[in-house]
């Protein structure tokens, strides 16, 4: 698509770890022109995966998932000319993004009342744990401890206790849900004309996906039981032959249409009532017949019969399905280490799904090109970097 939806708008990122960094990823995968300030040691991430020569380069495997498609500038903001060239920066940006602790902008300076004084229709986004204010607003989080301080983990408890959920699913789904507030901030800007100021918590998000759970907390008071989501009657992972299969016998049409696929036709005549009354003998049934089969096998078994199911597999079989290629939801990015497969949009508009313009920066590979375009000389970079408030590839 030659035009995207965001071009033409300029983005200031400070963030750095996962959450902040997949916003502003998604930011840049709509066409906005993303400038990402790093610490002079990096982005936390850079060193996240991969082999020794890709470490080295700082363009681990964690940096390159969300970064492709913004240019890296070096600036020391603990420094106040380092605070002051971010406040230059800030002038000329449509939105800044951030995610320290609340109260480290502010203490730099870098906060949206000093940031608006100078530019009054600036977006400013602060992504944090616990949000801005609040008896826990002063607390720093990573996803891991917000699915224990949000109630998360409760609801996915087993027989040995609280699970963590295995990937950082709470900082993507706090980066996205991240982007939709920028995106509603830039069209209220556009009847406005004003900046606006976004507060997003991890914490908040992470309730957010607990939708149903939490309005009935709100509600009544009563928290869900733990192990809420436990498997229930044709309901959850059945082990199979050479692994596990998914069941969705939501409604008692669900279950018949499970027993008529699965071969047990002498319980898919049964009435609802009649169902409930023997499900336990059903059930052990159900577990017997499925592991006569592997997964491949009854996926196309359901499949043809119309059941909702599926085998649970690991991310290198998802892709052997063809799925994901039909869906274009990887792309391929460059860097100085290589070629990468990375994240597209994960959405289609008019057949088109939204990929990274540009490859995967080095740190600071932008630093001189980003001060010179701000009107700053070379003897003017060459002096901040001796003064160590820059640095550049």
């Amino acid at each position: 698509m030659s035009i995207k939806p965001l071009s033409g708008l300029k983005v200031l990122d400070l963030t750095h770890v996962l959450a902040g960094p997949y916003c502003t990823y998604q930011l840049a995968l709509l066409g906005a022109e993303v400038i990402k300030v790093e610490s002079p040691r990096g982005d936390m991430t850079r060193p996240w995966g991969g082999d020794e020569e890709q470490i080295a380069m700082g363009l681990g495997t964690g940096f390159v998932a969300q970064n492709a498609g913004k240019r890296s500038v070096v600036i020391d903001i603990t420094t106040e000319r380092g605070a002051s060239l971010v406040g230059e920066l800030a002038k000329q940006a449509d939105i800044f993004v951030e995610n320290y602790r609340p109260g480290t902008m502010q203490d730099h300076g870098l906060d949206y009342d000093s940031l608006a004084a100078d530019n009054a229709e600036l977006i400013y986004l602060s992504i944090s744990a616990f949000g801005q204010n609040g008896p826990m607003g002063h607390r720093p989080g990573f996803d891991d401890v917000i699915q224990a301080t949000s109630g998360f983990m409760s609801i996915n408890q087993r027989g040995d206790g609280p699970i963590r959920t295995g990937g950082p699913v709470l900082d993507y789904a706090t980066g996205m849900h991240s982007t939709s507030a920028v995106l509603a901030a830039v069209l209220l800007r556009q009847q406005t004309g004003k900046g606006q100021r976004i507060d997003i918590a991890m914490q908040d998000v992470t309730m957010l996906l607990m939708n149903r759970h939490t309005s009935i907390a709100a509600t009544t008071g009563v928290a869900v039981p733990p192990g809420a989501n436990r498997d229930g009657a044709m309901l959850g992972r059945y082990r199979v032959k050479d692994g596990y299969i998914m069941l969705a016998g939501y409604r008692a049409s669900h279950q018949r249409s499970i027993l008529k696929a699965i071969g047990l036709m002498e319980f898919a005549s049964f009435g609802t009532a009649q169902l409930m009354a023997q499900m336990p003998q059903i059930e052990a049934k159900v577990e017997e017949v499925l592991q006569q089969k592997t997964v491949a096998q009854w996926d196309v078994i359901f499949s043809d019969s119309g059941v909702v199911a599926g085998g649970v597999k690991d991310l290198i079989e998802v892709f052997e399905t063809g799925q994901p290629e039909a869906r274009e939801l990887t792309t391929k990015v460059e860097s100085a280490y290589g070629e990468h497969q990375v994240t597209s949009a994960g959405y289609r508009i008019n057949d088109v799904t939204f990929k990274p313009d540009t490859h995967v920066p080095l740190l600071g590979e932008h630093t001189n090109d980003v001060l010179t375009a701000l009107g700053y000389s070379e003897i003017e970079i060459a002096r901040l970097a001796e003064q160590h408030v820059i640095a550049s590839k």
